[in-house]
């Protein structure tokens, strides 16, 4: 079956086209990043916060797991410090629970110097809080996330 060059040429084309409306779509949408941090927390409701923890905690318990399990064994030296150096920065303690997490993140919150504090690093301090870390480690950890914050 013979094919019209014509027809090649227009499809081609077309296909172009819808290529880069995709490519120009994403572009955009990628400008606009949703707000993780005191604008998302402050506007969310108790079931939304509830859920986002849930859905963070699940998501890195599995994480941990994958490194404990499959990937440590498997790490030199310098990778297993590496994870224990993450496992005592970014605890994650057995006791605590959903309810701990956001109670201390809505006290964290509520410092004005802190709203600009990514929730990711909110919740470190958060569980540095409850695993009774010095208040001095919790002090630094604070200035950091602010100092990362505004950069």
């Amino acid at each position: 079956m013979k094919r019209n060059p014509a027809n090649s040429l227009v499809l081609l084309l077309i296909g172009a086209l819808l290529g880069a409306g995709l490519i120009a779509s994403l572009s955009a949408a990628q400008e606009h990043r949703s707000p993780t941090g005191y604008a998302f927390w402050s506007k969310a409701d108790g079931n939304i916060k509830i859920a986002y923890l849930i859905g963070y905690i699940d998501a890195e318990q599995f994480y941990r797991h994958g490194m404990d399990k499959g990937a440590k064994p498997l790490c030199a030296e310098a990778g297993k410090a590496w994870i224990e150096d993450f496992d005592q920065k970014i605890p994650m303690p057995n006791n605590m629970t959903v309810s701990q997490v956001s109670q201390g993140l809505d006290e964290f919150y509520k410092d004005w110097k802190n709203q600009s504090v990514d929730i990711y690093f909110a919740q470190q301090i958060v569980r540095l809080k409850i695993v009774g870390r010095p208040q001095q480690e919790i002090d630094e950890a604070i200035r950091r996330a602010r100092a990362a914050a505004n950069e």
